[in-house]
């Protein structure tokens, strides 16, 4: 855990966004990132800050548009063009390591990384509100929580779904884990070996490691960010096949 005396007041941030064939949604998301770190940046919460995207296998224009948006907001920035990397844990943690010693680097000590994905659009509160939670709590890992933007589902599948969130819910906030929204500082990132290289539930298996190795989780009901509910998503067993899966079977399906 770490003690709250010790979390910086003025931390350097880092974003990781992976993102394949997201040229129909990059540019939001990344707007909206912006847009979080700004408002820190102005109200003097972090010191540097630097957005890392991760174009794996892409066939589209996302590498494209995301240094176009990224070069437009004079943030520092890396757009990683990721073609081996074979599961998106892999991805993630590929992502995040080059982004921390891309010159010049991030130190351990002082830096958070924060975490989203591509189809998802974070408040101006994003950053600062993560930042809260660790300030406060002494945690080294922050689950934020998710909100669906564009899910219409049956009653069954939508009891269904609010049901397992539900269920994930504590007295102090939940304990949900999404890569759309969490923030993990540097030093516990690496001492728990990064995303585990998995093909689903990259987020869930980090905490895990966070929190054996002695770090501190904490599931927060706030920030809260807005992802796609597109069916099939990008990864495999990941949300948007939870959400086909329940639509498709009238709400009985199991979460993953």
């Amino acid at each position: 855990m770490t003690d709250p005396a010790l979390v910086p007041e003025t931390p350097d941030v880092l974003v990781a966004v992976p993102a394949r064939d997201e040229e129909e949604a990059i540019e939001r998301c990344l707007t909206s990132v912006v847009a979080a770190l700004r408002v820190a940046v102005d109200a003097g919460r972090v010191a540097r800050v630097r957005v890392a995207v991760a174009a794996h296998r892409c066939r589209d224009a996302t590498a494209e548009r995301a240094r176009h948006l990224l070069e437009a907001s004079g943030l520092e920035h890396l757009v990683l063009d990721d073609e081996t990397s074979a599961t998106v844990g892999e991805v993630r943690t590929a992502l995040v390591r080059a982004a921390l010693r891309t010159a010049p680097p991030f130190g351990s000590e002082r830096t958070w990384l924060l975490s989203t994905d591509a189809d998802t659009v974070v408040g101006t509160d994003w950053v600062t509100g993560l930042l809260d939670v660790a300030g406060r709590t002494g945690a080294d890992l922050v689950a934020g929580f998710v909100a669906l933007d564009d899910w219409r589902p049956d009653p069954g599948a939508a009891a269904a779904y609010d049901e397992i969130l539900r269920a994930g819910l504590t007295a102090e906030g939940h304990e949900h884990v999404w890569a759309a929204n969490l923030a993990v500082s540097a030093a516990a990132f690496e001492v728990a070996g990064g995303f585990p290289s998995v093909g689903h539930g990259e987020e869930r298996h980090l905490a895990g490691r966070v929190s054996a190795a002695g770090g501190l989780v904490v599931g927060s009901l706030s920030p809260v960010v807005v992802t796609s509910a597109r069916m099939p998503g990008r990864a495999a067993h990941g949300l948007g096949d939870l959400l086909r899966r329940l639509s498709a079977d009238g709400g009985v399906a199991e979460a993953s």
